[in-house]
């Protein structure tokens, strides 16, 4: 193959969706995996450095820079998700499936997507924390109380003697405003992460539909496998009663995965 046709990395990225999570075509996503064509891989190695340029590490694919989707360089902070990020292109067969690269991805998002408008993305986190799915719980059937109980109430405790608040909590699911001081402390709290901490802690909240999930977890309160007892709670009781169908089970795959490599990434930007 001449150098004339091969691609750049940075044409790679059109092929590469951002990272967002649109919950809404999750399902019409999972059906429709099987039907897309991926380019081929055309490199032998994909190698991590520091940069000369920026504060942080990039990507090179046989010594050609990695970029993202708008052509910027895709700069990441911490040598270990830059020589993770590396890793998920060398693990590539011989296609390149954007579903084998969820770091990739998640970076395209800080990069692209959050680092410019931080506080919109910071707004959006406010919102989800006023609205947190631990915040409405049910008061039968007694099993998914006890579930609710056990995975979601040492949050709901941990956050309050973190910031001295107090949450309202409902049974139902009509709205109910929390005390300004804690979406103040919210706010203040994640207005201090950097593009990358926000944007990996954003997906996952959006994942879970929980950000005191997504703040304990950055916070080592939670595991991944507690994330995901918390974050699927009301799903896994209604599975111990009825059962699983296929369809529900691919969906729910798709978002472990999601919820696992946003956690990944968290981890990663903390070394």
């Amino acid at each position: 193959m001449t150098d004339d046709k091969i691609p750049n990395p940075s044409t790679i990225f059109d092929y590469l969706p951002m990272g967002d999570i649109d919950t809404d075509t999750i399902q019409q996503d999972v059906k429709q995996q099987f039907k897309r064509k991926f380019p081929k891989k055309f490199f032998k190695l994909a190698a991590y450095e520091e940069s000369e340029s920026q504060d942080g590490y990039v990507i090179n694919l046989d010594g050609r820079p990695l970029k993202t989707p708008m052509k910027n360089l895709l700069t990441l902070p911490t040598e270990n998700l830059a020589k993770a990020v590396a890793d998920e292109w060398n693990a590539l067969g011989k296609l390149i499936n954007p579903d084998h690269l969820p770091l990739t991805k998640t970076a395209n998002s800080a990069i692209e997507k959050t680092a410019p408008n931080m506080l919109h993305v910071l707004a959006e986190m406010v919102r989800f924390g006023e609205t947190d799915l631990l915040f409405y719980q049910q008061n039968d059937p007694d099993g998914l109380c006890k579930m609710q109980e056990l995975h979601w109430n040492p949050i709901i405790l941990w956050a309050e003697n973190l910031w001295n608040v107090k949450y309202k909590i409902t049974n139902g699911i009509s709205h109910v405003a929390q005390d300004i001081k804690i979406l103040t402390q919210y706010e203040a709290d994640i207005s201090a992460l950097n593009a990358h901490q926000l944007s990996a802690l954003y997906l996952l909240t959006t994942s879970c539909g929980s950000l005191l999930i997504a703040l304990a977890y950055q916070a080592n309160i939670l595991s991944k496998d507690g994330v995901v007892k918390a974050a699927f709670v009301d799903e896994d009781w209604q599975i111990s009663q009825w059962g699983e169908d296929e369809e529900a089970s691919e969906i729910r795959q798709f978002k472990l995965a999601e919820i696992n490599s946003f956690c990944t990434y968290l981890d990663l930007l903390k070394s």
